[in-house]
């Protein structure tokens, strides 16, 4: 059954990376993300009726809570959004991103035994090579002077294809990280960096920083998270896990930006990245977007604060355009979920990542802390870009979720 999970991840994170980045027309890709989620529910209700999930169900309440956590505030949404005279098309468009993969955390529950954590962590990698490799290849093809940061900063991949700030990259930025562990030989623990690198990489051709600075983050998370798990379980003090987590911290940051400087075209990318932070700064979102996105809640008062504005609804930018949904999760979640729904959706986020760490520091699987060093990537990356409507980061968000349904871990050691 493992195999069978692993083909379900695999060809959706495939039509992810192939298909729209978010609900637009029907094509190939989208059929076939359809047939995958079909493919999902079918296999679920086959597998619940010959009770082969109900013990499972049993021993992991925890998972679960993520479906109602991000279901609710959907629910809720959708009917104030119909309600103020949103299309019944228009609901839905702006509600399938977040809860179209929801039947896919319970995919875990049905591989009924341990080690089998490859089916999410292996997909997701691969999925985060490729499209590295995609929108590197899209830099040397587009940017005439590698080298010319004037060029580099002009050219941005993020003018060329909307599926350039898809998230799939934190996946290997992070994940593949993880399997250093597993060999003593220098030259393939220096391997685990390369997709790392290349997601780094493959960030900065973008000149998304949001998406760079999300890419830092889940690096810099994973090494943290692993410092510390691997010190104190040597018996060492607090203090000395903090000095030496951190002074390791700052050494692999200063040494990868001497790396950066030392090649000319990733010179340009990151000097680059510097041009524009002072051009713009917040590219407008503040006075343009955010402020007008509260105004639209807080001027429905109570009922606006409580449940939203709806789904589907759109407000209108300082700039006179409408918009349906906003470049920060948090402010989304607040004006479209109201107060108690984002703080339901910020408890999903939490059960995962936590539950994630407590996985990671009860078996020793380091996969566990890269998972939750992805999400914190993606969670950064969503405060700044409209991600967190993509399909491709709920996926990513469903599959992470997913190893929590896994069975229990092995003791602490074992891979």
């Amino acid at each position: 059954m493992a195999g069978v999970v692993f083909a379900v991840n695999s060809a959706l994170l495939l039509a992810c990376l192939l298909g729209s980045p978010a609900p637009q027309a029907i094509g190939v890709w989208e059929v076939t993300l359809a047939g995958a989620i079909a493919f999902t529910v079918g296999l679920l209700v086959i597998t619940r009726m010959t009770g082969a999930m109900t013990a499972r169900f049993r021993e992991q309440l925890v998972p679960l809570l993520l479906l109602p956590a991000i279901g609710i505030p959907l629910i809720i949404s959708a009917a104030v959004g119909l309600t103020a005279g949103v299309s019944l098309g228009a609901a839905v468009r702006a509600s399938v991103p977040y809860a179209l993969f929801l039947p896919v955390i319970l995919l875990g529950f049905i591989v009924g035994r341990r080690g089998s954590l490859w089916v999410i962590t292996i997909p997701l990698a691969i999925a985060g090579v490729l499209q590295s490799l995609y929108l590197l290849g899209l830099f040397v093809v587009t940017v005439p002077d590698l080298g010319d940061v004037r060029s580099v900063w002009v050219l941005r991949t993020t003018l060329l294809d909307p599926r350039t700030t898809l998230p799939l990259l934190l996946a290997a930025a992070t994940l593949p990280l993880a399997w250093r562990e597993r060999s003593t030989k220098r030259v393939y623990r220096l391997l685990g960096w390369v997709p790392a690198g290349l997601a780094l990489a493959a960030a900065l051709s973008t000149q998304t920083r949001s998406q760079v600075l999300a890419v830092l983050v889940g690096i810099g998370s994973y090494l943290v998270a692993s410092g510390v798990m691997r010190l104190r379980a040597s018996g060492k003090s607090w203090t000395t896990v903090g000095t030496r987590v951190g002074t390791r911290l700052a050494a692999s940051v200063v040494l990868a930006l001497l790396l950066a400087l030392a090649f000319a075209p990733t010179r340009a990318m990151v000097l680059a990245v510097v041009l524009r932070s002072q051009s713009s700064l917040d590219t407008g979102r503040f006075s343009d977007e955010w402020e007008p996105a509260m105004d639209a809640v807080l001027s429905r008062g109570i009922p606006g604060v409580t449940a939203g504005i709806g789904a589907g609804e759109s407000f209108v930018t300082a700039a006179g355009e409408e918009r349906t949904y906003v470049h920060n999760l948090l402010l989304y979640g607040l004006v479209y979920f109201g107060g108690p729904g984002l703080g339901l959706i910020l408890l999903g986020y939490l059960i995962v990542f936590l539950g994630l760490l407590r996985r990671g520091a009860r078996s020793g699987d380091m996969r566990f802390l890269a998972l939750a060093a992805m999400v914190a990537a993606m969670f950064v990356f969503a405060q700044f870009f409209a991600v967190h409507k993509l399909f491709s980061y709920n996926l990513m968000l469903a599959l992470a979720a997913q190893a929590l349904t896994q069975p229990p871990p092995a003791p602490r050691g074992a891979w």
